[in-house]
């Protein structure tokens, strides 16, 4: 008689409990303000004291930071008439939420010319434990990002999915609890980091150079490059329509076709236009997924995209040599994008490219 009370008891604190220490989490995440995360915000400040001219910024993950070269960028779009002053946001590792985040702030400082948002659909939300209490994952377990991590979680063509899943929520009830809420503004202030001369000159561009002392990734590829020479063919040939292409589950897509079309109306209420520009990765699910998006969005009325994993580029990015590593092109191959990119654009937006750079 006396263990019912007993459990009673215990489940009615443990329900108060679970109910206080998150409603302090979470109420203080959306009334505190927010502090500031300087490994996603150091570059838009490089854009405040560096140009107050762009009207195009590129943003994505490390694909978009080493393969997206502003200069040449420019220089090929105002050969065909379009004048475009571009910076690259791309940052290391960038999943979705962290480039909301990114957007947001940047639309807080009101950039004058600011009028375009090119964006690489970007990496996978996956946690990594031993960065649990990490700025960014703060970030990315934001309360009101939540039913949108989720289903970017479950739309990636990824077999980690669902240890995806699982470890978003770990973190998820971590940073929104009361102690995740003390932890993260008590924590002692860092002091910001000096700017990369190199991102600064370059604006925000990071190129990759074979020649130079190699990276850790540069040297994983080369220990096993007769297994990356097998898998660059097969997605030259995936690429080239000369095998069937990796397939999507049909479901899947259309979540991912969801998600992606969220984020375009999300840069839209910024007040930008979106720009969908996908860049290349060395999984064969990636070629299929961007030819799908680009079927779903690039139409009149839709959104503007640009497919490097498409047939017309297949012999130049599929080549062995123009990889630096499993995830990134070389800066050569950047060179490639970056024109070619400009030249595209320039041709599909034609005089709206140029008078929205103009305002």
């Amino acid at each position: 008689m006396q263990i019912r009370p007993s459990v009673s008891s215990a489940a009615l604190f443990a329900g108060c409990f679970l109910v206080s220490t998150y409603g302090i989490g979470i109420a203080g995440r959306l009334i505190l303000p927010p502090p500031d995360v300087g490994e996603l915000t150091d570059k838009i400040h490089a854009i405040e004291r560096n140009d107050a001219d762009i009207d195009t910024v590129a943003i994505g993950s490390s694909r978009m930071l080493h393969a997206f070269d502003p200069t040449l960028f420019d220089q090929a779009a105002g050969q065909l008439g379009c004048p475009i002053h571009s910076y690259n946001l791309g940052i290391g590792g960038m999943n979705l939420i962290e480039m909301r985040y990114v957007l947001r702030r940047l639309a807080a400082d009101h950039p004058p010319r600011l009028t375009r948002a090119l964006f690489d659909p970007p990496n996978d939300i996956h946690v990594e434990f031993k960065n649990l209490k990490s700025q960014r994952v703060w970030v990315t377990t934001d309360p009101r990002e939540a039913p949108l991590a989720i289903a970017d979680i479950l739309s990636h063509p990824d077999p980690r999915k669902y240890s995806s899943l699982a470890r978003y929520l770990v973190a998820f009830l971590y940073h929104n609890s009361a102690l995740g809420l003390a932890s993260r503004y008590l924590e002692p202030t860092v002091a910001p980091t000096a700017p990369r001369q190199q991102a600064a000159d370059m604006h925000g561009y990071e190129p990759l150079d074979p020649g130079a002392a190699p990276t850790v990734e540069r040297v994983g590829l080369l220990h096993d490059r007769d297994n990356f020479v097998r898998t660059t063919q097969t997605l030259h040939d995936q690429a080239a329509d000369r095998i069937g292409p990796a397939p999507i589950d049909a479901g899947q897509e259309n979540r991912r076709i969801a998600v992606i079309r969220r984020m375009a109306g999300f840069i839209r209420s910024l007040g930008y236009e979106p720009v969908l520009m996908s860049l290349p990765d060395t999984y064969g699910e990636s070629i299929t997924d961007a030819r799908d998006l680009q079927a779903a969005f690039d139409r009149p009325g839709s959104m503007i995209t640009v497919n490097f994993m498409d047939k017309a580029d297949a012999g130049i990015i599929y080549d062995t040599a123009s990889w630096y590593d499993w995830a990134h092109l070389t800066q050569s191959v950047a060179t490639y994008v970056s024109t070619t990119a400009g030249q595209r654009l320039c041709r599909k937006f034609g005089a709206d490219f140029s008078q929205a750079s103009e305002r």
